[in-house]
């Protein structure tokens, strides 16, 4: 992780939301941030349409955490070269990359794992609409992924890749959690949604904090050889 990286990192963590001003450059700025935004409000507009317990929510972000450990695990396998404290741009054997995806699969998984025996099944009747809200997640990861990752970016950071996902999940869930702590303190169905929709947004906001800080860097320009002289 480069220098600037692990500020945005400590920046992320001391400050997990963005003001209105850097919310909306950012939005406007890059269309992956676009539709990252698309996709929570789909999953905002559909809990609040039918009245989704806090338990459905969780267990869709639940699947949101899986989608990301999946396309993860293809930045990893698809790293060749990587910078090293003692020599930059040093070639990543694939045996090294295939142990390290098996090793972030099998922990992620287990992670995950332990957070749905937590959370539990949803009910039946709601399956169409989380597959929906899953379905357009998965949507904008695939094109985030196509945006960024195929960008050339040296010197990528399979510590990074293996520690970020983790990162990134914290203040989506801390922020879920907290909105079902205080929605336990209001029993008017208003005032439920009125909470449920405040801290989704603030998800919202943080799930865009740590996108920004995933994709730090990848637009620096890249060495190259020199533009020849022009002939006198």
């Amino acid at each position: 992780m480069n220098t600037n990286q692990q500020v945005l990192v400590a920046q992320a963590m001391g400050k997990p939301f963005l003001g209105w001003r850097e919310f909306t450059a950012l939005v406007r700025a890059d269309a992956t941030a676009r539709s990252l935004v698309f996709s929570n409000l789909v999953t905002l507009v559909l809990a609040l349409a039918e009245n989704w317990p806090l338990k459905t929510i969780m267990f869709i972000y639940c699947g949101q955490n899986i989608i990301i450990g999946f396309f993860n695990v293809i930045r990893i396998l698809g790293v060749r070269r990587m910078d090293t404290p003692r020599q930059p741009d040093v070639e990543i054997p694939r045996a090294v990359t295939y142990f390290l995806a098996g090793i972030f699969t099998l922990h992620y998984g287990l992670f995950n794992f332990g957070y749905f025996q937590f959370i539990g099944r949803p009910a039946v009747t709601e399956g169409g609409w989380i597959w929906l809200s899953l379905g357009i997640f998965f949507a904008h990861h695939l094109f985030s992924f196509q945006q960024h990752f195929r960008k050339k970016i040296q010197g990528a950071d399979l510590g990074r890749l293996m520690f970020f996902p983790y990162l990134r999940i914290v203040p989506m869930h801390l922020t879920i959690i907290f909105g079902g702590f205080f929605m336990l303190l209001f029993r008017n169905a208003l005032a439920e949604k009125a909470v449920l929709a405040f801290f989704l947004l603030l998800k919202t906001n943080a799930d865009l904090n740590m996108h920004k800080v995933e994709h730090a860097g990848e637009d620096r320009p890249q060495p190259g050889p020199a533009d020849p002289l022009p002939e006198k």
